[in-house]
């Protein structure tokens, strides 16, 4: 139930209920339900005095109160022994949170032995009251009607003001959270994307001056860098990924690709990804699956995505040389997925809100570990797509945690249809290609990259002088950017594939561009392939696959 005085600007009732007692000669007092004093009296008027000097409580008061919160009219008026008192009842939402009653006011001119009847009901002085009473005007049952409709319109007013501006309070509170929020993510995300750059900086210095000159480093510390380099733009890659997948997810932009999948392969597969962190931090891992397949109806990749999300979270919460546990079981008519970790477990006040963007406690392992605190998101969204739910469950801090999976159960699984074997393809050993990208160093290491491999590079820095180059050399491939000053990508590969040269070239988009949407022009564009970057090299070479010098083409999946 929803607190009158959590809700009330006391001040400014006072103020107002003082004002409506001097116009009509009463005494008003606000009552929180079901019968809590939480204001007045206001305004206390002689004959309210005299009746309410020997009492905790104003006679009549408490029973209009309880009328007021049981009735199904807003006011009431009570009239008895020709003393009358009024009351409105103040609701919220359908919600009644309390009343406000005025009174006394005489309702006939005073008669002792009337005066007398109401003093013996209340136990009350007769000579106090019936000095007092005698000396009032009295009131006529209209004008104690019109006093209700006052009273009613002033404090429904108020109270309508005071949800207002209570209500603009807490949307202020929420969009300063909102705006704190913000700024801790945006300077938590400019950490995790500089660091990886220190070591990337750092392993090309070492390589560089291994190149430059006659240095000591053995062809280990060389491997060593190397790899530093590519592990770090790997990070930088799926941190990247998260970021898309949750504006793909808040803008409801995200497709599924569902089939059939057994929930025991993707567990393993996602695995595979997930094992270099665990070995990593030294973190032993148990997986347990069942006998029998459990097939859920599922998009393969995102199902994946969500097993490796709770795994690696499980990880950068649970300490070195920690366990982690996996099982895949079948409850009812749900496939369950569960990971369980004995790791820093999650505060009671952390735990309802675990799933929230951006909502992620200051655990110091996970900190040192990176991240940006967007997988959980992720991980409930793509759940919820699927039809399922996932849970989150801890006993505290120190105390590990557990993550729950259901998804609805798939059908079985049909027999897949004869596939005729495919051909065999290889990259020549020498192709004309044109490389159109804007900026100098990816054009130079495409270049630097596909001349390594033997072949024929040509190169392009905008929209128009790529057309014109493409002309000129008639490549066998276009790697070609979709951001170009002068033409964009998808209209130079659709100029291209309206020349008679530029129907057997493979167009290859090679952009930061990667939702469906981006894929679906590219598509209608005329381009083959479409790449996302970065570009690891095996993913260019593979673009290649299938081309042969001057000839026919085979398209391949975009990538």
């Amino acid at each position: 139930m929803a607190l009158l005085r959590s809700i009330i600007q006391m001040e400014a009732w006072r103020v107002a209920l003082e004002k409506f007692g001097a116009t009509t000669g009463m005494t008003v007092a606000v009552y929180e339900a079901p019968e809590h004093l939480i204001l007045g009296p206001i305004h206390p008027t002689e004959l309210f005095e005299a009746v309410n000097r020997d009492q905790d409580v104003p006679p009549m008061f408490m029973e209009c109160v309880r009328q007021c919160l049981s009735s199904d009219t807003p006011s009431t008026i009570i009239d008895r022994d020709g003393f009358g008192v009024l009351g409105i009842r103040l609701s919220l939402a359908g919600e009644h949170i309390g009343a406000v009653v005025a009174g006394f006011g005489l309702t006939a001119f005073a008669e002792e032995a009337v005066v007398w009847r109401f003093t013996q009901r209340h136990r009350l002085s007769l000579s106090s009251i019936w000095h007092t009473a005698r000396r009032q005007a009295p009131l006529t049952t209209r004008r104690l009607e019109v006093y209700a409709e006052l009273l009613g319109t002033l404090t429904e007013t108020l109270l309508n003001e005071n949800v207002r501006s209570r209500q603009h309070q807490e949307a202020a509170t929420r969009l300063a959270e909102a705006a704190r929020v913000k700024d801790e993510f945006l300077a938590m995300l400019a950490h995790e994307l500089r660091n990886p750059l220190t070591p990337i900086r750092i392993a090309v210095q070492v390589l560089t001056r291994s190149e430059m000159s006659n240095s000591s480093l053995s062809n280990t510390s060389l491997r060593n860098a190397r790899e530093i380099v590519d592990r770090q733009l790997q990070h930088l890659t799926r941190l990247l990924d998260d970021l898309l997948d949750v504006s793909r997810i808040t803008t409801g932009k995200i497709e599924l690709r569902k089939e059939t999948v057994d929930l025991a392969t993707a567990v393993a597969n996602a695995l595979d990804v997930s094992r270099s962190q665990l070995d990593e931090r030294h973190q032993s891992l148990s997986v347990s699956l069942p006998d029998e397949p459990i097939l859920v109806e599922a998009d393969p990749i995102r199902l994946e995505q969500v097993i490796t999300n709770l795994v690696n979270n499980a990880a950068r919460y649970t300490p070195p040389s920690g366990h982690i546990e996996v099982t895949v079981s079948r409850q009812n008519s749900d496939a369950v997925f569960r990971v369980r970790d004995d790791g820093v477990g999650i505060p009671a006040d952390i735990l309802p809100r675990v799933f929230d963007l951006f909502a992620q406690a200051d655990r110091s392992l996970a900190r040192s570990a990176g991240g940006l605190g967007i997988g959980l998101t992720i991980v409930r969204s793509l759940v919820e797509l699927h039809g399922g739910a996932v849970t989150a469950a801890s006993d505290g801090p120190g105390r590990g945690s557990e993550f729950v999976v259901r998804l609805p159960l798939g059908g079985v699984r049909e027999a897949p249809a004869a596939v005729p074997a495919a051909e065999t393809f290889v990259i020549p050993r020498r192709l004309r290609i044109l490389v159109v990208e804007d900026n100098g160093d990816t054009r130079e290491i495409l270049r630097t990259m596909l001349e390594g491999d033997g072949h024929e590079v040509h190169v392009a820095g905008d929209g128009p002088s790529g057309l014109e180059t493409a002309r000129a050399v008639r490549p066998d491939v276009a790697l070609i950017d979709i951001g170009l000053p002068g033409l964009d990508g998808y209209e130079v590969g659709r100029r291209i594939r309206q020349e008679e040269y530029g129907k057997f070239i493979r167009l290859v988009a090679v952009t930061g561009y990667g939702q469906a949407g981006d894929r679906a022009r590219s598509r209608d564009a005329g381009f083959d392939v479409h790449l996302v970057k970065p570009v690891a090299p095996e993913q260019l070479r593979g673009a290649l696959v299938g081309v042969l010098p001057g000839g026919s083409l085979r398209r391949v999946p975009d990538r």
